[in-house]
């Protein structure tokens, strides 16, 4: 049955919806303006072409299986470290899927915090860059991620780690997004804002502290080390 899926030679990956096609063309006939306030473009989805290069995307199991992984959470995966790669590997084209949604929230979050009410040197404008300093920094888990797809690590081990990096990433876009939807609730609040930036200043270290973590893991799995 699994070879079957394989050979059939379809994915689970969704192609871009016809509105995401839109905003792809729209952004790049905004390329040639010149505006400060003009969000800068984005990859366009980088990561979903490594994804199809390499068939990660080609599934292993029925389309039944995979629909009911969709309802599961990334840390559904957390306990699999020791599944043999039998059992492990039908995983990977979720795992896959779930990276290439969460690559395509980098523009509407970036759309986003460029249409954040902002003066020059005001408390929104510190605001603004700190966010965008939190989602330059989670979009640091994608780098890790092409660093270590294509290295010979046990498929349980693989799924562990990247469902890890998958929900930090994820958890990062989740605050940046909260955020957002209430940007105006500090408006003029200099107390609020100064524990909103150490907040902040802490999820940016957190971030730097669980990608070492994870990068090491990968490595002393690479390695077949104990992690």
């Amino acid at each position: 049955m699994a070879d079957q899926h394989a050979e059939s030679g379809d994915n689970i990956v969704p192609e871009l919806t016809e509105s995401e096609k839109e905003q792809l063309e729209k952004e790049r006939e905004k390329e040639a303006e010149k505006n400060s306030t003009k969000c800068p473009p984005a990859p366009e989805f980088p990561l979903a072409d490594r994804v199809k290069e390499l068939g990660l995307d080609v599934p292993l199991e029925s389309p039944e299986f995979y629909e009911e992984l969709k309802t599961k959470p990334s840390t559904y995966y957390k306990d699999m470290k020791e599944l043999p790669d039998c059992a492990a590997k039908k995983y990977i084209p979720d795992i896959a899927r779930r990276y290439i949604e969460l690559e395509r929230r980098i523009k509407v979050l970036e759309s986003t915090l460029w249409a954040l009410p902002r003066e020059d040197r005001s408390l929104e404008e510190d605001r603004f860059e700190i966010l965008t300093e939190l989602l330059d920094k989670a979009c640091q888990g994608f780098e890790i991620w092409d660093e270590h797809v294509e290295r010979n690590i046990k498929y349980g081990h693989r799924v562990v780690l990247e469902a890890r990096l998958l929900h930090l990433i994820e958890s990062k876009f989740d605050i940046i997004e909260e955020i957002c939807a209430k940007f105006d609730k500090l408006k003029g609040d200099q107390h609020g804002v100064n524990n909103e930036r150490e907040f902040l200043r802490y999820e940016i270290r957190h971030c730097d502290l669980m990608f070492t973590e994870i990068h090491e893991s990968f490595l002393k799995s690479y390695l077949d080390l104990e992690w």
